[in-house]
């Protein structure tokens, strides 16, 4: 995932991993808030595993 590696290159400075939970919880509140009942927990379970996934790739790429 090159694209969310040089993401997370660009944004090093200041960037702490807590960072990263606080952005997802908030994307999951708005997503809800949005989505209303069709943010169901499938979904919910799909956009948690994205972000997980995105994040860890940001977190590993901003400590190389």
């Amino acid at each position: 995932m090159p694209a969310l590696q040089n993401l997370a290159s660009a944004t090093r400075a200041g960037v702490k991993d807590e960072h990263y939970d606080t952005v997802g919880a908030a994307l999951l509140k708005t997503l809800g808030q949005g989505l209303g009942a069709e943010f169901n927990p499938p979904v919910q379970a799909a956009w948690t595993a994205v972000y997980g996934t995105m994040a860890d790739v940001m977190r590993a790429a901003s400590k190389a």
